[in-house]
């Protein structure tokens, strides 16, 4: 990982981002690949701190996301992935335990059936290196910021960010248009902001350790957990380079046997790990790192204060490492933060497009906090408030909790929605296809022409922060008159794509048919690029019916934002009215 130490000319950027772990990193490259400057402010250096801890598992829609970045491919090199795992209790195979991990082969509409398991300062050296290659951007390390101000009356750069040089004691101020805390649950920004973290912290202790390992339990490079009546529910976690990650429960009984947490070294946490594991052995060949840690669930009162400062990541919430939803969720807000602030720092949408991101990102994390509340409270072998009065094992609860498929499918981020809003915009004629604006776009294979190679849906709508308008043009023997009329309506001067800047927009053209050219196919001159849909997977998965077409609105983050049939031009004008400006 290649850092900046020199603040030389980074005295005036679109974006400041306070914290160079993974969520400031990721929000930097999307930015710069985006064709704007942030900055990143990191107080560390991270090229002299080893690669251990902290978060190390992706789930699929997460992956889903950095995909449409170009991020994903470095990553499932450099990473371990796992499309099953295994429950055990008292030595026995049984159902329970992590079953959104379990079995992920059985998953629909999503190409990435697995998780991927990394540690997190190797990913932040994987998105570093490609923020450097691909845009040639470099964090400031050695940095903190100090204070900030608003100039309200300033329309161009009015944020102003007190730096520290931590080597000099210099100062050091950036101008900015928007400040982005990333700088994890101890946030300063947050604190300068007087943003409140609300939650609470519970009296459980965890155990989380790297270590190279032999045991004799079955399948150990899966997503394995193992009931264990002292250590709570075991968590078994192959990850990269070998390794594997054990998390167990270290009861209030145990810290009591070793004299409070300082007692708690490595020696003891191997020991209690081998009893944790009984019946099945474990042997430490090496460990990496172990720590102890509280769990606490917080979230801030407003992701965004003063409509230029925003959080993201641990900065805005946090959570147990119970389902592994920390370093997800951060990506998850990186991303619909990323694209929000390119349109509006390149002028062309309206703050309330900004405004979204507290709206949608707050409504997931709570729920992401009150399912966590739950679990790590099972996990520690206690019975949440509202299980109260249940006599079943806490292991025997768990279970039954996370069998729920919607607790699956919002666990892996695939069940994730946003409500409708200006950006993700219910319509009167609701029957042009089955996909609910607010939904993640499900992925499919669809062709090239010519070639007839098989290209998936998701990686052909990549982020660039611009909306994919995909006309699903059904089969065009029914469809014709109705593609060459939508032509004619986009060629009008008040067309909405006449009205509002053409940069915001990318153009797709899906025909349930083949053929050996677009125009050829579709009878008419295509909207974009074509690509083909012979088996009418793509219209089918969709809900498009092929006697009718439909136009579909892809976010750049690959949400829904409108279904609308292909007569349905005036509504799209509506929609984007809504949230860009006109020319």
């Amino acid at each position: 990982m290649t850092t900046s130490t020199s603040p030389e000319s980074q005295d005036i950027r679109d974006v400041v981002i306070i914290g160079g772990g993974p969520v400031g990193l990721l929000l930097a490259y999307q930015l710069a690949r985006f064709h704007f400057k942030p900055s990143v402010i990191e107080q560390d250096d991270k090229t002299r701190i080893p690669s251990y801890g902290r978060a190390s598992t992706l789930w699929p829609r997460t992956i889903e996301l950095l995909d449409q970045l170009d991020l994903a491919e470095p990553l499932l090199q450099a990473g371990m992935i796992t499309r099953s795992g295994l429950h055990f209790h008292e030595g026995r195979r049984v159902k329970g335990g992590l079953m959104y991990g379990s079995r992920m082969d059985k998953l629909g509409d999503t190409f990435f059936k697995f998780a991927l398991h990394l540690r997190q300062r190797l990913t932040e050296e994987i998105i570093a290196e490609a923020a450097l290659g691909d845009y040639g951007f470099q964090p400031m390390i050695l940095h903190q910021i100090e204070s900030y101000t608003i100039d309200q009356n300033d329309d161009s750069y009015p944020v102003t960010v007190q730096i520290k040089d931590l080597r000099t004691e210099k100062m050091v101020q950036l101008k900015c248009k928007y400040l982005v805390g990333a700088d994890g649950g101890k946030s300063t920004v947050r604190k300068l902001a007087r943003i409140s973290f609300d939650g609470e912290r519970t009296k459980s202790q965890w155990i989380r350790m790297d270590a190279l390992v032999k045991t004799d339990m079955p399948n150990p490079r899966y997503l394995n957990s193992i009931d264990s009546a002292s250590h709570g529910q075991i968590l078994w976690c192959p990850i990269d380079n070998g390794l594997t990650r054990i998390g167990y429960v270290f009861s209030g009984s145990l810290i009591e046997k070793y004299g409070g947490v300082e007692g708690v070294t490595q020696e003891v946490a191997m020991k209690e790990a081998k009893h944790a594991l009984h019946p099945f052995q474990l042997e430490f060949l090496s460990v990496d790192w172990f720590t102890i840690y509280g769990i606490g669930q917080r979230i801030a009162s407003t992701f965004c204060a003063d409509g230029r400062i925003f959080l993201a990541g641990d900065a805005g919430h946090t959570h147990s490492s119970g389902s592994a939803q920390g370093l997800n969720t951060g990506v998850h807000d990186a991303v619909n933060l990323a694209w929000k602030l390119a349109l509006r720092v390149r002028g062309l949408a309206k703050e309330t497009v900004l405004h979204s991101y507290d709206a949608e990102r707050r409504r997931v994390v709570q729920t992401v906090i009150d399912n966590d509340k739950v679990i790590s409270t099972l996990i520690s072998g206690h019975y949440p408030p509202q299980l109260q009065g249940r006599s079943e094992p806490t292991r025997e609860l768990l279970t039954e909790w996370f069998n729920d498929l919607n607790m699956q499918h919002f666990t892996l981020g695939l069940g994730i929605s946003y409500p409708h809003s200006l950006l993700n915009m219910d319509t009167t004629d609701s029957s042009s296809a089955t996909i609910e604006p607010g939904e993640r776009g499900p992925d499919v294979y669809l062709t090239s022409l010519g070639t007839g190679d098989p290209l998936r849906l998701q990686k052909i709508l990549s982020n660039r922060a611009k909306f994919s308008l995909v006309v699903f043009a059904g089969n065009p023997e029914y469809t014709r008159l109705a593609l060459c009329d939508l032509g004619n309506a986009m060629t009008a001067s008040d067309s909405f794509i006449n009205v509002f800047p053409e940069q915001a927009f990318q153009w797709f053209t899906i025909p349930a048919a083949s053929g050996n050219g677009g125009q050829e196919i579709l009878g008419c001159r295509p909207f974009g690029k074509v690509y083909l849909d012979g088996d009418m997977k793509a219209h089918e998965m969709y809900g498009v019916d092929v006697q009718r077409g439909a136009i579909i609105v892809f976010r750049p983050d690959g949400w829904i934002g409108i279904v609308v049939p292909l007569s349905g031009a005036e509504q799209l004008r509506v929609y984007f009215d809504g949230m860009l400006y006109r020319h």
